[in-house]
């Protein structure tokens, strides 16, 4: 079952071509070219390859992005921590010096919500943009952060249009999925597991449709290496 509808096109071989350049575009840079640089990943470490059956029915980003930066429930600290891992070199150059403040606008902008991964019950903070590193199709910079000792800690640093849970766990916390939208037909599956500190990628895979035949599985293969 193909999940996005003909058109919403994002050119896998154009994204990896884009990763060789010294200032790739602000929609592949932040993710493709992290999962490609990361290479393809095993999976029996990553686990079943199963995770595009969820990919009509994912974590409903929209539902618990409910807030800016701007006006998030945060304390000034965690406001402050999260707008610095944001502004990283990708989108501080993308400004000029007289564009500052318009850079401040886009962090602050930035969707944020929170997401229960801990066994323990608690919420983690879900921070998806800022919306200049979106693109069309709904790809963004996704990244969780989780309270410890009284601060803020990126945990999990991705991408993509969909956020999946896993029902399996490691250490506490769930694992989690994220899927960038290469094209109508083809989605690229990161896996993230916790390993007590942060989470780390386990896992990458393509899950390739058959546009003409909707009840059919999609082809798996491991993410290309640059």
């Amino acid at each position: 079952m193909a999940p996005y509808p003909k058109g919403q096109i994002e050119s896998a071989k154009g994204a990896r071509e884009l990763c060789g350049k010294k200032r790739a575009s602000l929609v592949t840079v932040f993710f493709v070219c992290l999962a490609a640089a990361r290479g393809g990943g095993a999976a029996a470490a990553g686990g079943s390859r199963d995770d595009w059956k969820k990919l009509r029915k994912p974590f409903d980003l929209e539902a618990h992005l409910t807030h800016s930066l701007a006006d998030a429930p945060l304390s000034s600290g965690e406001r402050a921590e999260i707008a610095r891992t944001l502004d990283d070199e990708t989108l501080h150059d993308s400004f000029t010096d007289q564009q500052r403040q318009e850079e401040r606008k886009a962090v602050m902008g930035a969707r944020v919500g929170s997401i229960g991964l801990a066994d323990d019950g608690s919420e983690q903070v879900l921070v998806q943009g800022p919306a200049l590193l979106c693109g069309a199709t709904g790809n963004c910079p996704l990244r969780i952060f989780i309270r410890r000792s009284g601060k803020l800690q990126l945990a999990l640093e991705g991408g993509g249009g969909v956020l999946i849970v896993r029902d399996t766990s490691s250490h506490g916390f769930r694992d989690v999925v994220t899927g960038w939208h290469m094209s109508a037909f083809e989605e690229a599956l990161a896996v993230y597991r916790w390993n007590g500190a942060k989470y780390e990628q386990v896992d990458c895979y393509n899950a390739k449709f058959d546009l003409n035949d909707d009840g059919k599985a999609p082809v798996i293969t491991d993410c290309e290496k640059p």
